[in-house]
């Protein structure tokens, strides 16, 4: 994993690998306390005490060895969220989903840079059509959310397969992005 954005994905992938049909991301940068912090929540399968300490031993996976080659991510994750100061928290129950939050200090030099966050929730959100995707994210004070729901209002299922279609939203969620640092900085 070379930015916090990939660990992003492979923990949300993994939220519809566990057979989330709801999945809720909260992206929020605080830079005045210099800490990024993530959690995916989700409505999978979930874990029971066990699994959840495995989940992080390198090499474990759930998934048979011929679609998973190797088991890293979580390891990775809690391994560059340690390095930077911050932590990984894991809580689940089997039935009732899984909820991770991994949280990164940026001031440290050993924080992975944050990475291309409009193409990853891109990615998220029309690899995974029956997923209900709730994203939020926020910069300071400042937040953006994007919905399935509302998505669909804009283009139904079907058309978020379409790269035009795909291309639109990935502009949308870049402006985004652009008004959150805008913004922030207080300037045009």
């Amino acid at each position: 994993m070379r930015t916090i954005a990939d660990h992003i994905l492979d923990i949300a992938s993994n939220s519809v690998t566990a057979g989330a049909t709801e999945i809720w991301l909260d992206v929020d940068h605080n830079p005045a306390t210099h800490q990024f912090v993530f959690s995916v929540q989700d409505n999978g399968k979930g874990m029971d005490n066990d699994m959840q300490e495995r989940v992080f031993d390198p090499f474990f996976t759930t998934r048979p060895h011929n679609i998973r080659r190797f088991g890293l991510g979580l390891p990775f994750l809690r391994e560059n969220a340690e390095l930077s100061g911050g932590g990984v928290e894991l809580t689940s129950a089997p039935g009732k989903g899984t909820m991770l939050t991994a949280t990164f200090h940026t001031e440290n030099i050993d924080c992975l840079p944050v990475g291309d966050l409009p193409s990853t929730f891109l990615t998220l959100l029309t690899s995974a059509p029956r997923v209900c995707w709730h994203i939020r994210r926020a910069e300071g004070n400042l937040s953006y959310t994007v919905c399935t729901e509302e998505l669909q209002a804009i283009f139904p299922s079907e058309e978020l397969s379409d790269p035009q279609a795909q291309l639109l939203l990935l502009d949308f969620l870049r402006e985004q992005e652009r008004e959150l640092h805008r913004n922030k900085s207080g300037g045009a």
